[in-house]
Formats: C-alpha cells, sequence, structure tokens
C-alpha cells in the first residue's frame, strides 16, 4: 500500500469515527431531554387511564377523579406518599411536560408502531397543487414537513417534543432540505397573520383558540385535518370549530390508523378553506 492509499484509507477510518460520535452525541443529547421522573407516565397515559374510564363508561371521569383512583392504586402497591404525591400533581399540573416527554420516548423508540411515512390524506390533497408556505402543527418527527418540503413548499413547523423536532431536522439536513422549526408547546408559537397557504393538522387538534389559525392563513388558504374521531366529543364539533371558514370536505371513515398501532379506527378528515 503506498502513501496515498494510507492516507485514503486514514482519511476513510477518521470520517466513519466521527460519523460515529456524532450520531451518538445526537441520541445522547435527545435521551438527555428524557427525564427519569418522568418514567411512570407512559403506564398512566396508556394502560391506567383507559382502564378506569372503560370500568366506568357512565361516568364523566375528570383529571382529579382519575388522579385519585391511580394514588389509591399506587398505595395498595406500597409507593410512598411522598412519590404518590409527586407523581399526582405532576399529572394535575404539568400534563404539558409529561405529554412532551412521552412522545419524545415514543418517537425515539424504534418499536413503536406509527405510520413513518407521509399522511395519505395529505398527499391526496397537495397532489398537483402549486408549493405555497406550510404550517405542520404538532409536526412530531416531522414525516410530513419533510414530504412537503421535497414537494417544493417553504414548511414551518412545531412540537413541545424537542426530541422529535431534532429528528426532524436531522433528517431535514440528510436530505439537503430545509424546515423552520420550534420546539414549544401551542400556546407559545407565533402564528401570525395570513402567513399560511396551508395548515397540517395530522393526528392532533388545535389547542389554542382557533381564530388564530385563521387569522395565520392567507386568502384562500387551506386547513387539512386528519385524526381519529375519538379526538372530538361529537361527530359534527370539528365543523363548528372551523366555522369562520368553508368546508370543502368532510367525512368520517373507517381507516387504518397513523398510530394507534396501526389499527382500524373511525377517522375524521377535512378540508376547509379561508374566504
Amino acid at each position: 500500500m503506498n502513501d496515498c492509499d494510507k492516507y485514503r484509507t486514514s482519511s476513510s477510518r477518521s470520517k466513519t469515527v466521527l460519523a460515529v460520535l456524532v450520531t451518538a452525541l445526537f441520541y445522547s443529547v435527545l435521551a438527555f431531554g428524557q427525564k427519569p421522573e418522568y418514567a411512570f407516565y407512559p403506564e398512566f397515559r396508556n394502560t391506567f387511564t383507559p382502564k378506569v374510564r372503560a370500568e366506568n363508561p357512565s361516568l364523566s371521569l375528570t383529571s382529579e377523579a382519575i388522579a385519585d383512583r391511580y394514588a389509591a392504586k399506587l398505595r395498595t402497591e406500597g409507593v410512598t406518599e411522598t412519590e404518590i404525591t409527586r407523581r399526582t400533581k405532576l399529572i394535575l399540573t404539568e400534563r404539558n411536560l409529561l405529554e412532551a416527554d412521552y412522545w419524545n420516548r415514543y418517537y425515539l423508540d424504534s418499536n413503536s408502531n406509527f405510520n413513518r411515512a407521509p399522511n395519505g390524506f395529505l398527499k391526496q390533497m397537495v397532489e398537483g397543487q402549486r408549493p405555497g408556505v406550510a404550517l405542520d402543527y404538532g409536526m412530531g418527527e416531522g414525516r410530513n414537513a419533510i414530504y412537503l418540503a421535497t414537494l417544493g413548499w417553504q414548511v414551518w413547523g412545531f412540537d413541545p417534543a424537542d426530541a422529535g423536532v431534532a429528528l426532524a431536522q436531522k433528517r431535514a439536513k440528510e436530505l439537503g432540505l430545509t424546515l423552520h422549526t420550534a420546539a414549544v408547546r401551542d400556546s407559545e408559537y407565533d402564528f401570525g397573520k395570513e402567513r399560511f397557504d396551508l395548515v397540517l393538522f395530522s393526528w392532533t387538534m388545535p389547542l389554542v383558540p382557533v381564530q388564530k389559525v385563521v387569522d395565520s392563513l392567507k386568502p384562500s388558504g387551506i386547513v387539512v385535518m386528519e385524526c381519529g374521531a375519538d379526538f372530538v366529543s361529537g361527530h359534527n364539533e370539528i365543523l363548528h370549530m372551523f366555522d369562520p371558514l368553508h368546508i370543502v370536505r368532510y367525512e368520517i371513515v373507517r381507516a387504518k390508523s397513523d398510530f394507534y398501532d396501526r389499527r382500524e379506527t373511525d377517522v375524521l378528515r377535512l378540508v376547509a378553506r379561508k374566504p
């Protein structure tokens, strides 16, 4: 092997080592965002709460009532009162932080079963359309934001799950795409006035006054939404929610969920346009 070949081999090894180190650092930073003190929450969210609701179908249980039942369960398991108080206080006062941590864990878990491809309804709605400026509301790990960017859209997005947003940025940079992102809650995001041609709600719901979303749309801008029908209490609730807009399409169909372990469920789909 000549000196040139040795240099190439050494350089290649150095790049490989550097790539491994960068990747390790990236995931260690993301993992750092997961708080061990929140580790109890997935079981409370995905197992305990649905079980309590299923056992009490005739009751409209408040968060406080569910937290009380959870505290009683923990006492039977010998959990200390200090720990019970800590958990129930977080559940009642810091649900946003718990949810952000939950989704960080979810997106970083390779075993999480969700649709990692772009949302099918979104693809139908933008097919053949001239690219514009889009907002991915509750963008998660960026599957839809990246898809829109590949079509030439200028894409903004936000999500409180900072690990999800970081994953989106990492993938976008690998593809040579630009995303304008923020790891913030809905209430912290600046929607602005007449900024967007499209606002996407993909398996998420507006947790701010809908007028903020309406104001952020340009004239003739559209809202595209898909979510589980159980996201709302009544099938027509979304229609009234978007009363300021012209409803272009509205349907409830039986289809495979993007989440819910990909099982079939009633799926709500809506397109609404700003006059």
